[in-house]
């Protein structure tokens, strides 16, 4: 574990990103993004090119996924809708949480430790995926994209989320595994917590305002104060 300051001790709440953080969606999406690319008879994609497509929300995802001449409006979103279609369809195929992630939790909320997911995928798809996979955690707010905020990097929707739960932004810890999470974490007043097993990289997160650098979810305990001693996984 990587930090830039020895205040950890102070935190009090985690607010999660769910995709390249806590679950491994990576070749699902990819799936089913390159089954739509090839019902349009466009090309597909590599698994290492989605690294770099997702993060913004789906609309943005399907237009870095079409080559440039197929980028209309009209296009983008004919995609957006099928690609949600055959994702629906298609959504826990390999997906699997990351190692170690499931022993994080257990401990965090054994430690009665509030926790949040706050994503960029659709809301309903964030709603599904948590409910699947983590049925025994008890998240305060679970979001994903909707009509009430706008997606991240912008801080609204983490500031909201903060004042639901009842803390102050500068009490949560936000992990996440890209440059839209560090950049979000740190607009809201929140500490950014970089993880380096997701889609993106060490590099990219501590390019983007990463305050604490961790390689397995067991080193994001010491950074709470409920959570000192445990050490899961």
């Amino acid at each position: 574990m990587n930090t830039d300051d020895g205040s950890y001790r102070r935190f009090q709440a985690v607010l999660f990103d769910l995709d390249g953080t806590l679950l491994d969606t990576l070749a699902d999406i990819g799936d089913s993004v390159n089954r739509m690319l090839a019902e349009y008879n466009f090309p597909g994609h590599t698994m290492d090119d989605y690294r770099r497509f997702i993060g913004n929300g789906v609309h943005m995802l399907v237009t870095r996924a079409l080559p440039l001449a197929g980028r209309s409006e009209e296009m983008i979103r004919a995609c957006v809708h099928r690609a949600r279609e055959i994702y629906w369809q298609n959504w826990n195929c390999k997906t699997r949480p990351y190692a170690g992630i499931v022993d994080l939790l257990e401990a965090l909320e054994a430690g009665q430790v509030p926790k949040a997911v706050l994503s960029n995928k659709p809301h309903d798809f964030t709603v599904r995926y948590v409910a699947a996979y983590f049925p025994g955690t008890t998240f305060l707010t679970v979001r994903g994209q909707n009509d009430h905020f706008p997606v991240k990097p912008d801080p609204a929707s983490a500031l909201d989320i903060a004042r639901q739960i009842g803390l102050s932004p500068s009490s949560f810890l936000f992990v996440g595994d890209s440059a839209v999470d560090m950049q979000t974490a740190n607009a809201a007043g929140m500490h950014a917590v970089g993880v380096g097993w997701g889609f993106r990289g060490p590099e990219e997160l501590l390019q983007n305002g990463c305050r604490t650098l961790v390689n397995r979810p067991s080193e994001i305990l010491p950074l709470l104060e409920c959570c000192q001693e445990s050490n899961p996984g």
